[in-house]
């Protein structure tokens, strides 16, 4: 009786220390290495994403927020708290976590990298709003003065990011790295949505001072978007 007591025991440590081993190997997987190329592509956006929706509501960034994250890499130039009302601080706040989490998502998928210079710089926004223009505005654009500056400047973000994706994910051969996109793809089409959301709400507001409306200037935003996109209309 001892005996088949023991050798039970031993079959059934056996079967555990199997068990434990399969389930190790099949949680490891490969990506290729164009893949990962594109992965880490992304993660420039993503830092992007997170430095400028963090310190527009909150005034601070990833090296106080989750400086593991940013790996020691140089702090944003230029970046400051928005001047926002308490709805618009909200769901920008909410914008930020959000892209914690996608940059902690990415780099548990692939190794990554320390966070890049970024400009985040009134200049840097304002220089793109004059090129959608075409002409320099007077003053220059401050897309941290007030809400609407600050949703037009993030109307330039995600949908930068979510036609991203939708052009890798076809070149993506894993399907962990697909799963990983469509997650972030998903994400980042929200935020695309409530911003053009907000901004529909104001379309007749004029944008201080410059007697434009909202709706001009999502327009010339999105004129720039297609010309840089080389063919037909992408917004």
């Amino acid at each position: 009786m001892l005996s088949s007591s023991i050798t039970a025991t031993m079959i059934f440590t056996r079967f555990l220390i199997f068990l434990f081993i399969s389930t190790a190997v099949n949680s490891t997987f490969y990506l290729p290495k164009s893949d990962m190329n594109l992965l880490e592509f992304s993660l420039n956006l993503e830092y992007f994403e997170a430095e400028y929706f963090l310190f527009g509501s909150m005034g601070k960034g990833l090296d106080t927020i989750e400086p593991n994250l940013a790996t020691g890499g140089p702090p944003p130039i230029g970046a400051q708290q928005a001047n926002l009302s308490l709805l618009v601080r909200d769901i920008i706040t909410q914008f930020g976590y959000q892209e914690i989490g996608h940059i902690r998502a990415i780099k548990k998928t692939v190794q990554g990298f320390p966070r890049p210079l970024l400009n985040l710089s009134a200049d840097s926004f304002s220089t793109v709003i004059n090129a959608a223009f075409e002409i320099p505005l007077s003053p220059p654009f401050d897309p941290y003065a007030n809400d609407i500056n600050y949703l037009i400047s993030c109307y330039i973000i995600p949908y930068v990011g979510l036609t991203g994706y939708v052009g890798a994910n076809p070149n993506l051969s894993s399907p962990v790295s697909r799963k990983l996109v469509a997650g972030l793809l998903g994400v980042e089409s929200g935020q695309d949505a409530v911003i053009r959301s907000l901004l529909y709400e104001r379309a007749n507001e004029k944008v201080v001072p410059y007697e434009v409306t909202v709706a001009e200037f999502t327009q010339k935003i999105s004129q720039l978007r297609d010309k840089l996109g080389n063919s037909g209309l992408k917004d």
